[in-house]
């Protein structure tokens, strides 16, 4: 079992916090402060991370002018062109896609997918329920968004030139009856992961948040800057 610790910035694994599988003490320190570095530990294998947190200025640097940077801008006009309204939930959690994917470098159609799952669920849940969103019902949606773009042979240029498939898309998902959403294919999704953990990410100031819903080691270096978000806006 993973277990965590914090160590000051730039130090070579030297933990500070008494090693615990419960990481909220560690997760406390790593959220607020900025010169502390997440530490994980597996006893039963002896093998180790250190997760340097990425700061917003770094990712926002990172991100700007480049293709998801205007990916994000299409998605926001096709929000806008279906006369539906961004919100400060759904904003966080597309910056969070946004960083995850320019940081591991994701295809263009695997950072679609996962935007228009996370605003396909957004819009068509109760905001009351959308903490009850099932893992199986995101996969669902992000898997058949993939499939759909690579069934429509939509190219990288096609989603970074017009909102005409990602409004195609955007419609054909809300209209889709909700029992159909948990379909999805097998075998790993990169698409998914993302959603996946720009979802929890956007949820770490809540008591559901924990760090083994994350899938990706990117997430484990975003979690200040994801804490800064959510209480940025």
């Amino acid at each position: 079992m993973w277990q965590y610790s914090i160590q000051q910035s730039g130090r070579d694994f030297e933990p500070v916090l008494t090693w615990s599988a419960d990481a909220q003490a560690a997760l406390a320190q790593v959220k607020t402060r900025d010169d502390v570095d997440l530490l994980s530990w597996n006893p039963s294998t002896d093998v180790s991370e250190i997760y340097e947190q990425y700061s917003l200025e770094q990712l926002v640097a990172q991100i700007d002018q480049t293709a998801y940077a205007r990916l994000l801008e299409k998605m926001a006009q096709t929000l806008e062109n279906s006369g539906q309204v961004i919100t400060p939930s759904l904003q966080r959690q597309w910056y969070l896609v946004g960083y995850l994917a320019s940081l591991e470098h994701q295809a263009l159609i695997n950072t679609a997918a996962a935007l228009l799952s996370l605003t396909v669920l957004n819009l068509k849940t109760p905001p009351m329920a959308l903490a009850k969103v099932t893992a199986k019902q995101q996969r669902g949606l992000t898997d058949q968004a993939r499939c759909w773009l690579m069934a429509a042979q939509v190219t990288d240029l096609q989603l970074l030139a017009t909102t005409k498939p990602l409004q195609k898309l955007l419609a054909h998902l809300l209209d889709q009856d909700q029992r159909l959403d948990t379909c999805c294919v097998s075998g790993q999704s990169a698409g998914w992961q993302l959603a996946n953990d720009a979802n929890w990410l956007s949820q770490i100031a809540t008591p559901q948040f924990a760090l083994p819903q994350l899938e990706r080691a990117s997430a484990f270096r975003l979690l200040r800057a994801a804490y800064l978000e959510r209480q940025l806006g």
